[in-house]
């Protein structure tokens, strides 16, 4: 029982021994990429490391290779050609199939990342060979569809000029009242021309009028001294308890001095007047007059600068401050100052922060409480003899 133990172990070590050989299409593969690959002039590590598998395969599993069996022609025919994804149409996929050469590296059995990269190229040669030989049957059949088409339009301009020579004359009565007619017809294009025409004259005069009405109102809007904003914007951002802020319409002393606002604070007493200008200014502080662009025109208006000095001078006497007074004037937003921004110029979202920007006591709360009560009470202050400046 032993003896036949060991004969059957001596067998199967024999016949595993005895190396697997691969079939004849196989090792024809394998032969086609050993070839491609020596012939290679750059040749890689990856490629020296495929020809030595390659030999080595070859010398052990194709010593006797076994014929395999053929497939039948139908289902050759039936294999997928490279390039079917490219090419939709049935006649091109067709041309393509007759037109392609498969290269002997793509073979279908295993394959590394270099023979499959140079597979890919040697497609992609022969489909851009493919494709220009395909463009220049599309304009050869151009040019032929265009020659035909000249052709045709010769032969039919031909027969209308034999046409008209054959035909006799026009009679002279038929021909005047035709041009009468063309005539007639000319006179009311010309007339509807005429009509449209007008219309759209007046329409654009119509709308330069309303542009001219609506730009005088704005002028007219923004000429008008408005501290409204202003003094929204004091009193919803200076601190009520240290800030006084006292309209014109509050005090009659204001308005016989012409000033539209005073806040009245320990830090100081500050005179403010509102200039109702926008646009580009061209503030010059040696200057009587300043002038302002914007759209629509230009004009000249007062130093605003030297009226507001005087306003405040005559303010500090009524009200009794020797010191502490400055005066600020107040421009919409939006407003472009040139050559610069003079000291005492601020837009109305600037004016509050430029008041607390003063933070030494000068004034204590009783003096304030009484510049407060001559603000109310002096109607009377102004003799006859000082000047108001406008």
């Amino acid at each position: 029982m032993n003896r036949w133990i060991l004969f059957l172990l001596l067998f199967v070590g024999t016949s595993s021994a005895e190396s697997v050989q691969l079939d004849v299409y196989q090792c024809d593969r394998y032969a086609a990429e050993l070839v491609f690959l020596q012939q290679n002039t750059e040749m890689k590590r990856s490629d020296q490391a495929r020809i030595t598998r390659l030999i080595e395969r070859i010398e052990h599993y194709c010593e006797s290779p076994t014929v395999a069996r053929k497939p039948p022609v139908e289902a050759r025919e039936r294999q997928s050609v490279f390039g079917h994804a490219h090419y939709s149409d049935p006649e091109i996929y067709a041309q393509w199939q007759a037109f392609f050469q498969k290269p002997a590296i793509c073979h279908h059995g295993e394959q590394n990342f270099q023979s499959a990269v140079k597979c890919a190229e040697m497609v992609a040669k022969q489909r851009q060979a493919f494709e220009s030989r395909l463009d220049e049957q599309k304009e050869a059949k151009e040019r032929n569809r265009r020659s035909e088409l000249e052709r045709i339009s010769i032969e039919t301009s031909k027969e209308t000029t034999t046409a008209s020579s054959v035909s006799p004359e026009r009679d002279d009565t038929s021909f005047q009242f035709n041009t009468d007619i063309a005539l007639k017809k000319s006179d009311g294009h010309f007339s509807r021309f005429g009509f449209w025409l007008g219309i759209v004259l007046c329409g654009y005069l119509f709308i330069e009028l309303v542009k001219r009405m609506s730009r005088s109102n704005s002028t007219v809007n923004d000429n008008k001294r408005s501290f409204k904003a202003a003094y929204h914007a004091l009193t919803s951002k200076l601190d009520n308890k240290k800030y006084i802020v006292v309209h014109r319409s509050m005090s009659p002393l204001l308005e016989e001095l012409d000033i539209d606002g005073v806040a009245l604070s320990p830090f100081g007493l500050f005179v403010f007047v509102s200039c109702p200008y926008t646009g580009e200014i061209e503030a010059n502080l040696d200057s009587e007059m300043w002038h302002v662009t914007r759209e629509g025109g230009a004009q000249y208006f007062l130093n605003p600068l030297n009226a507001v000095k005087i306003r405040a001078s005559k303010l500090a006497e009524c009200v009794g401050a020797k010191s502490g007074v400055k005066y600020l004037v107040t421009f919409n937003n939006g407003c472009q100052f040139y050559p610069g921004k003079p000291v005492n110029c601020f837009e109305i979202e600037q004016v509050a922060f430029e008041v607390m920007r003063y933070t030494q006591f000068i004034f204590s709360y009783e003096q304030l409480r009484y510049f407060e009560q001559r603000l109310y009470s002096q109607s009377h202050a102004l003799e006859a003899s000082h000047q108001i400046a406008s």
